[in-house]
């Protein structure tokens, strides 16, 4: 298994409550389990660039699907986490129904990496049984479980 596969199987952190005002205010709420994280070398940095990034254009996949994301040096390895609104959650106009937001932070250098990772992610999640699967998952652990299934269809 390479290593941005194993990435979204385990990833750094997995949040099952974030809040539905907004998509910063998710994005914050997923910034915040990283923030500790050995791999994250500066979290301010981190979360300016995760939020410049999502200020440029739409991080959304898909209806239901967001991934914020940052290219930056706050990280010294590639950094996942992952969560899910409690409801419709608008990251922006086109996108006022996101439920799953993947927050990725990826060193500079890693572009290949990301771009793996990137493309699981989108691999996976076109799969409407896993996207529902993760939904409706009741514990962190289940979450966690779907995303190691989700990684091996």
């Amino acid at each position: 298994m390479n290593p941005p596969t194993s990435l979204i199987a385990q990833p750094d952190a997995v949040a099952l409550d974030l809040p539905t005002e907004s998509g910063e205010a998710a994005m914050r709420a997923l910034h915040a389990r990283l923030v500790g994280n050995p791999a994250v070398t500066n979290a301010d940095v981190l979360l300016k660039e995760l939020l410049s990034r999502a200020e440029m254009s739409s991080v959304c996949i898909a209806p239901d699907v967001a991934l914020p994301h940052a290219r930056t040096p706050a990280v010294k390895r590639l950094v996942l986490a992952v969560g899910r609104s409690v409801g419709p959650l608008a990251f922006d106009a086109n996108h006022p129904a996101v439920r799953l937001v993947f927050l990725i932070g990826t060193p500079k250098q890693m572009v290949t990496e990301y771009l793996q990772l990137v493309a699981g992610l989108s691999r996976m999640l076109k799969n409407e049984t896993v996207r529902n699967d993760l939904l409706a998952a009741k514990t962190e652990a289940d979450f966690r479980a779907v995303l190691a299934r989700g990684t091996q269809r």
